[in-house]
């Protein structure tokens, strides 16, 4: 407890940061100012297992200099950010209605509200913008981001303060189903966890941030990523596809685990980044010569950093994040991964050869490119659904064949294609022939 003067406001600053944000290697602290004895300031680290993010940390520093502060001693505490004083009003009888379902920081403003209605003095939340106590307080949270250990935090609530359930006259159907799903304690499978854990290294070694899980299975959903290859993905991730381990406990389909080309148990992260079979190389080494064409390196192709395609993230020569790059780089890796799944299950009945691997993937791209062109018209597809056309063409600007002979603005123009060129057969095509034989 702090120590409490007779009939004077006991004052707390409190100030909230964070290290890294948004990325599962985020740390946040908590500075905890007490405005006139400042030398007993607090630097708080935020356990793990709670978001690490600068309103968390706010919410768990009221939460803290509520607990030390008698309840019988008048309580005053100011921040930078509006967060908590709307929190604990405007927005606090809606969440409680729905009985915290879907709230953010939910664990902690439970246990803040909870400890306000235990107290009995006057508790007054201020906003203060700029002072040297706030500045203070600021600097202290920084402190604490850097702190090695995490501080615990004691978030239970007594039981005649614990509000439970959600009103009846705010509760629907999709509510109370998505309440129940959080009731449910998830379920960690061995393979899930590794694929995300190595999805993570890898877009940071790439990119230089290390993604959390939520941020993974969002991004999965890509708009520019098609509903097939969100689908393939999803189960990639999960380790779901009939490959390899899948077959050694079945009865006679042991010799379906193995790669039939390479002689090894067969994953999706050989198939995708490893086997020798005809398809994999080929189309890589495409999707490399198209990406070349416009920038000067070609990021390494892994297991992990496939998984993590949407969570690409490049600068331009401002450098200032590029939209554009970032884009092309999506549909580049899905496209081409999904097209070297599809090829392996085929190879399976019959072998291709490497005209027709080539000529799939331009023409793959090619479709992409066409898609692309046709979503910029808002009169076909309403402004709700339409790519912005800056976008388009920044997007596959330098990757175009006979590009130099283009129009700047080409979206509109007859045979627009990618910069690499199907292989012909030795054989001219014949002219096409209408419906009753005739050539029209």
């Amino acid at each position: 407890m702090v120590p409490v003067v007779a009939g004077v406001t006991t004052a707390f600053v409190i100030a909230g940061a964070v290290e890294s944000g948004g990325t599962a290697d985020a740390k946040a602290g908590v500075g905890i100012l007490l405005q006139r004895a400042p030398e007993l300031g607090s630097a708080i680290r935020i356990p793990k297992d709670l978001p690490q993010s600068v309103q968390s940390a706010e919410i768990l520093g009221a939460l803290l200099s509520v607990k030390q502060t008698p309840t019988e001693a008048p309580l005053r505490i100011a921040s930078r950010k509006n967060n908590i004083l709307r929190s604990m009003t405007k927005k606090l009888p809606a969440w409680e209605d729905k009985g915290w379902i879907e709230t953010p920081n939910a664990e902690g403003l439970q246990a803040l509200a909870a400890a306000l209605r235990g107290r009995t003095a006057e508790t007054k939340l201020a906003v203060v913008t700029s002072s040297i106590e706030v500045e203070e307080a600021h600097r202290i949270a920084r402190t604490g981001t850097g702190k090695q250990d995490t501080d615990q935090i004691d978030l239970r609530i007594a039981d005649h303060l614990q509000l439970r359930g959600a009103k009846l006259s705010t509760l629907t159907q999709g509510l109370a189903y998505r309440g129940i799903k959080a009731l449910k304690e998830r379920v960690h499978r061995k393979a899930t966890d590794e694929n995300v854990l190595n999805t993570q290294s890898a877009v940071k070694a790439l990119f230089k941030k290390a993604p959390t899980e939520k941020l993974i299975w969002r991004s999965i959903r890509n708009k520019d990523i098609s509903r097939q290859i969100r689908n393939f993905m999803w189960k990639t991730l999960h380790g779901a596809h009939r490959i390899g381990k899948f077959w050694e406990h079945i009865p006679e389909m042991g010799d379906r685990a193995t790669c039939q080309h390479c002689g090894v148990t067969e994953s999706m992260e050989h198939i995708l980044t490893e086997c020798d079979r005809p398809g994999r190389a080929e189309i890589w080494a495409l999707a490399e010569a198209l990406w070349l064409k416009k920038y000067t390196t070609w990021p390494a192709v892994s297991f992990g950093g496939l998984m993590g395609a949407a969570l690409a993230a490049f600068q331009g020569d401002n450098g200032k994040e590029s939209p554009s790059t970032a884009r092309l780089y999506r549909i580049l890796i899905t496209e081409s991964m999904y097209l070297i799944w599809k090829i392996r299950c085929e190879v399976v009945i019959s072998s291709k050869t490497s005209t027709e691997i080539h000529n799939r993937w331009v023409a793959l791209m090619n479709e992409r490119l066409e898609i692309d062109r046709n979503l910029t018209n808002h009169m076909r597809f309403g402004k709700q659904h339409v790519l912005p056309p800056s976008l388009v063409l920044e997007t596959w600007k330098g990757t175009l064949f006979n590009e130099d002979k283009m129009p700047p603005q080409w979206l509109r123009e007859p045979e627009v294609l990618v910069g690499i060129l199907p292989i012909r057969s030795r054989r001219s095509p014949s002219p096409p022939v209408g419906r009753r034989g005739r050539n029209r």
